[in-house]
């Protein structure tokens, strides 16, 4: 189970009314069009732009985009794609019908399994936390929440797809970095791709993984990554924008203001992809917070929840597939702030209606990786979901008739009433304690923290995924390999 789908009950939450949501469409259209999107180190792409009718200054890398460019090229994206898993059960259906929940991305960190401390992050780290992700059965995605620092730079994101991709049999994200090697590092990517779905024919069918970039706030691109999105949608993946705007640092302060600039680089990617393959699925990251101005570090509070419900609603505005951030937290250590504060970042967004929430697994906005906390927030995913079940009101559930046989004084419990419906009304966790105090002392005394250690250490011990073919593992060994000494080449 990857996906939730989407109750009829669902209670839904609303941030703004539609003269908000017109308004901010409009301000971002004036934005694109006045102030426009710099690009830069990407000739190839200023020139599509140019050709298909926006006004591009070629010295300054400066794109203003007309209105009707922009609203023609909404029109154009896709309203429901698939993003495909290794293994198709696991693929995601982006409908505006379900829920996916998936992890953070990249931190350079972990946390420590045994020690409890941080330290920079390895690819056995990646492997172990892939195979806990692949476990946890509330996560769409299995891979890529940490990176292999322990492998040479130049190729370390080869590293960290083929040791996902081996890991999880779920949907597996790739980044290409450094960005002077990113083109060559694309198509090694997609050498080890083929290698896992058997050809270039079935890749073209079932493009395993995604493309796509982010923004540079305020409104700028780097053109490279720009190119290898528009070549991997001509390949036939579906692409994403993303913009990660901070709101007193490379976006305005006030959450408007924030929710414009971002709308505003969100719909130039959009627009940017449809120009240049016209048709390619395409989804909306608005992954999106504010400066904490005491410590000039991401802010973490309460307003992103609110800043990510907006920006569903604004996606969906246009129609857009779209993920937000969610499980956000400044706290460097699992505990109380850092509960609270991801349940309430998660919950706001998914009463929204967002496609995809992301961001589990995670300390500290992302730093730093953490075996308990992923455990942690699969809790935090199911009762977030328990929530929007809603409330089903009808004959049985009003239960008046089991009422008036139980009558004044009496009690539930024996009732077939009770035995019939606890089940479905109540939430059962896997994680919280609700013992009583004596109960508790009795089993341990363990805090949650302890438990969900124990529960990643048992996972890790039992749950291996379906690992890659031999050969195949053999075959991305020596890309892997080739890719060290060409590229070590081309640096020298």
């Amino acid at each position: 189970m990857v996906g939730f789908e989407k109750p009829s009950l669902m209670p839904s939450f609303r941030v703004l009314s539609e003269d908000a949501l017109e308004a901010i469409h409009l301000a971002s259209l004036e934005v694109l069009e006045k102030t426009g999107i710099r690009i830069h180190h990407s000739e190839n792409v200023l020139k599509m732009l140019k050709d298909n009718g926006c006004t591009v200054d070629f010295e300054k890398g400066l794109v203003k985009f007309p209105s009707y460019i922009v609203e023609e090229a909404v029109k154009k994206t896709p309203k429901t794609y698939v993003m495909y898993g290794r293994n198709p059960k696991y693929d995601c259906k982006l409908d505006g019908r379900h829920i996916y929940f998936t992890t953070d991305t990249e931190t350079t960190n972990v946390v420590d399994l045994s020690t409890g401390e941080w330290r920079p992050s390895t690819l056995d780290d990646l492997e172990k936390l892939t195979r806990l992700t692949d476990a946890l059965e509330s996560y769409a995605a299995g891979g890529h929440l940490t990176t292999a620092l322990d492998k040479p730079n130049n190729v370390r994101c080869l590293y960290d797809y083929a040791a996902a991709l081996n890991n999880t049999e779920k949907l597996c994200s790739w980044s290409v970095y450094p960005p002077e090697l990113a083109m060559q590092l694309t198509d090694y990517q997609l050498e080890i791709a083929t290698a896992v779905v058997g050809s270039e024919k079935k890749l073209r069918e079932r493009p395993i993984g995604y493309g796509g970039f982010c923004t540079e706030s305020p409104l700028k691109f780097e053109g490279i990554y720009v190119e290898i999105a528009l070549k991997l949608a001509k390949l036939g993946f579906p692409c994403t924008v993303a913009s990660m705007p901070l709101g007193g640092a490379t976006a305005p302060v006030t959450l408007a203001g924030n929710l414009v600039i971002t709308n505003a680089e969100i719909l130039s990617g959009v627009c940017t992809i449809q120009l240049a393959a016209p048709g390619t699925s395409t989804g909306a990251d608005y992954i999106m917070g504010n400066l904490d101005m005491k410590t000039g570090l991401w802010g973490q509070g309460p307003e992103e929840g609110l800043l990510c419900a907006a920006a569903v609603e604004v996606a969906r505005y246009y129609g857009f597939r779209v993920t937000v951030n969610g499980f956000n937290t400044s706290s460097k250590m699992s505990g109380a702030q850092t509960s609270y504060e991801k349940a309430l970042s998660t919950l706001l967004p998914v009463l929204a209606g967002a496609d995809i929430v992301y961001g589990a697994g995670s300390l500290e906005g992302g730093m730093a990786a953490s075996f308990e906390e992923l455990v942690m927030d699969d809790e935090i995913c199911k009762a977030v979901l328990k929530i929007v079940q809603g409330i089903e009101v009808n004959d049985e559930t009003l239960a008046i008739d089991v009422i008036d046989k139980v009558g004044p004084g009496g009690h539930y419990l024996a009732e077939k009433h009770t035995l019939n419906h606890f089940k479905d009304v109540l939430f059962f966790t896997e994680l919280s304690d609700r013992q009583s105090y004596d109960a508790w002392k009795k089993s341990g005394g363990k805090s949650m923290i302890k438990r969900a250690r124990e529960k990643a250490e048992e996972i890790l011990k039992e749950h291996w995924p379906t690992p890659l073919d031999k050969d195949v593992q053999k075959e991305i060994a020596e890309i892997i390999s080739r890719a060290e000494k060409e590229l070590s080449k081309s640096a020298s």
